[in-house]
């Protein structure tokens, strides 16, 4: 992956509500880490997700990935609808250009679509508007955005062990909700030799266990080499189905793959940024997830 100096920030998602972006503290933010920023056209427009909008954005994040000064892309803010822009995107063009999509949570789907069409790696965890929310940006993400920026290998022990052993495989996933919009669609990855990576928010369990079921159907499900299920925030228990943990657990009783569960990922103030589309390897037992030099 080239290297980072330059952003073109993109708003493939709608905001689930209206907030008020402080744009000078998060453009500061990244001027300070040594980025150059462009902000696209449409990055804060579009307040509906209709048809028109969704070409406007599409038409964006094809112009970052033509103009060769550009090194990645960067989502602003999450939201809903980023799957409504994959009809419109050339992935044949994208391909020509291994360049990131820095985002997390709705942008997940627009992120697995370009790495299923081009096989092209992104980097999760990242949001600046979510990121300045609080009017700064939290110590532990700007390491570990910095990190990223630095190209650094990725190392971390976290989590709780479900299904103990080790594999190897490519990391790639995000939002769970917005890979299971994915489902049936030309756009999702082939799970053969990947490291599935799963958080969600504000779902309801039985709605988890559907998508878990969802995707153990899978075709190729049976070929994935293991699972590391993030923290999933504001989440309900179902009088039926009962709590997240359950349903995991319930889940890794299912599969014989190496699985661990509470990694620190997913939407909270302190997340881990990590580089999807390329080779981790993941000691359930011991819950380590390391990215391997390649």
């Amino acid at each position: 992956m080239r290297e980072i100096r330059k952003v073109a920030i993109i708003s493939p998602s709608v905001m689930l509500g209206k907030r008020n972006f402080n744009e000078a503290l998060w453009l500061e933010y990244l001027q300070g880490c040594g980025l150059e920023v462009v902000v696209m056209p449409t990055a804060f427009s579009g307040d509906k997700f209709e048809t028109f909008v969704a070409k406007e954005k599409a038409r964006d994040i094809m112009a970052a990935y033509k103009d060769e000064s550009i090194d990645a892309l960067m989502a602003i803010h999450g939201g809903a609808a980023a799957l409504r822009v994959l009809e419109y995107l050339d992935f044949a063009e994208i391909k020509k250009h291994n360049k990131p999509i820095i985002g997390f949570s709705d942008t997940t789907s627009l992120q697995m679509a370009v790495f299923g069409m081009t096989q092209n790696p992104y980097i999760s965890g990242f949001l600046p508007e979510y990121e300045v929310r609080d009017g700064v940006v939290n110590k532990f993400i700007d390491e570990q955005f910095k990190n990223i920026l630095q190209n650094k290998k990725f190392v971390a022990t976290s989590g709780e062990t479900v299904n103990s052993g080790e594999c190897e495989g490519v990391l790639i996933g995000g939002n769970m909700s917005t890979i299971s919009d994915l489902s049936g669609a030309k756009y999702y990855p082939d799970l053969s030799d990947k490291i599935l990576l799963l958080e969600d928010e504000c779902e309801v369990s039985y709605k988890l266990s559907l998508m878990l079921t969802q995707l153990k159907y899978n075709p190729t499900f049976g070929k994935l080499r293991g699972i590391v299920f993030g923290r999933f925030s504001e989440c309900s228990d179902h009088v039926i189905f009962g709590s997240v943990d359950e349903i995991i657990n319930d889940f890794a009783k299912q599969v014989n793959i190496p699985i661990i569960k509470n990694f620190n990922y997913g939407h909270f103030k302190e997340r881990y940024i990590l580089t999807c589309g390329v080779k981790y390897r993941l000691d359930a037992k011991n819950c380590v997830l390391e990215q391997i030099a390649e």
